[in-house]
């Protein structure tokens, strides 16, 4: 009798640990699910997946092309590698990494951004003789690269880093003809750079069909100008390319710098905010913001708990948060350090994806259909 009263707490306490043990699998088991239903592929920033698709777990369409324009300061290469260590950390083991920096502008530690075992599946889009990486020069050698990728039938990730480094051959044997005229004194006026244009739109069309068959994603990085032809009522920022980018682009997505987060008066990061131009996902045009600190990359935890005060999800009074689903009061420091003492990012995410939901909901028009 003593044994069995004494065996009823270790009783109860195996019962609990066998439930959390199964509700763990359970959602690893509905995260795989979804993840490998929806067709959607992560970016590495929760919001900007909500931005994107309603979707915490994922933003981009499988067999796409995303536009990202940003500054020059904006975080555009962080956000696009973020997606390869997304990737990896959530299982897409059969993707293929490749990192095409056209304009030699990466130059952050892979391996403490984004974890040494991403770093090692990234690669350059082809290597030479002697094993040293080759990137694209020209627009023809984007598009031979992602036809030899294509050619294996295997999905791939690809960032082209950035658009604007590439020409096209056509347009430098004009520039070569246009000094040697100049040299004998000959008249050199005439258009330059269209070359690029038309061959973009050709090589797009092309590659996007071809992405779909291995629901490979192409992620094309452009950099912001200023548009002198704007007027009173165009945009003020445009991207090089003609239109055959935000033609063939799934998803277009301007990245701005909204201000430097400093500490003892250096600067240590930047907040940047999403807008979306284009989303063939849900149609909807939406907008966020989250920090990208140069020794951690996006802060996506604080990120979420800032998009949950924002929104009146949580309360602060003075210093002090309320968060009822971890049972915690206390600083915005303290919450962080919580979350991830305990691993608690993807309850967050649980979080963000209700209050996202009934922000949506509550914006729904309450009519009657038009048509049944």
């Amino acid at each position: 009798m003593g044994e069995d009263i004494y065996s009823l707490p270790l009783f109860y306490y195996m019962i609990g640990v066998e439930q959390m043990a199964a509700k763990r699998k359970s959602k690893k088991e509905n995260t795989e699910t979804q993840k490998n239903s929806t067709g959607l592929l992560p970016t590495g920033c929760t919001l900007l997946n909500c931005i994107l698709s309603d979707n915490v777990y994922g933003g981009y369409r499988e067999g796409s092309i995303v536009n990202l324009i940003g500054d020059s300061s904006a975080g555009k290469s962080i956000l696009a590698h973020t997606t390869f260590a997304a990737l990896n950390t959530d299982g897409f083991d059969e993707y293929e990494f490749i990192y095409d920096d056209a304009e030699a502008g990466a130059a952050f530690d892979m391996k403490k951004l984004f974890g040494e075992s991403t770093a090692e599946r990234i690669k350059a889009p082809r290597y030479d003789e002697e094993g040293y990486p080759v990137v694209s020069d020209c627009i023809e050698d984007f598009h031979m690269h992602v036809k030899d990728l294509l050619s294996k039938k295997t999905p791939f990730v690809y960032i082209l880093d950035s658009f604007d480094s590439l020409d096209a051959d056509a347009d430098r044997e004009k520039i070569e003809t246009a000094l040697k005229k100049r040299k004998k004194g000959e008249d050199t006026s005439g258009s330059y750079g269209t070359a690029k244009a038309r061959k973009s739109s050709d090589i797009l069309r092309n590659i996007r069909l071809e992405l779909k068959k291995t629901n490979s994603l192409l992620i094309i990085i452009s950099q912001v100008r200023d548009n002198l032809n704007a007027g009173n009522m165009g945009s003020p920022k445009t991207r090089s390319g003609g239109k055959a980018l935000k033609h063939y682009s799934w998803q277009e997505i301007w990245l701005y710098l909204s201000k430097r987060i400093k500490s003892k008066e250096r600067v240590i990061g930047v907040e940047s905010i999403p807008k979306i131009g284009k989303n063939r996902e849900t149609g909807k045009i939406r907008e966020g913001k989250f920090p990208i600190y140069y020794d951690l990359g996006i802060d996506d935890v604080s990120a979420n708990i800032d998009f949950l005060l924002d929104e009146k999800h949580w309360t602060k009074t003075k210093q002090t948060i309320t968060a009822p689903e971890f049972d915690f009061e206390g600083t915005k420091a303290k919450l962080i350090s919580y979350i991830e003492n305990n691993n608690l990012e993807n309850q967050l995410k649980d979080v963000v994806q209700e209050c996202w939901n009934n922000i949506e909901e509550s914006l729904k028009l309450d009519r009657k259909k038009r048509f049944e």
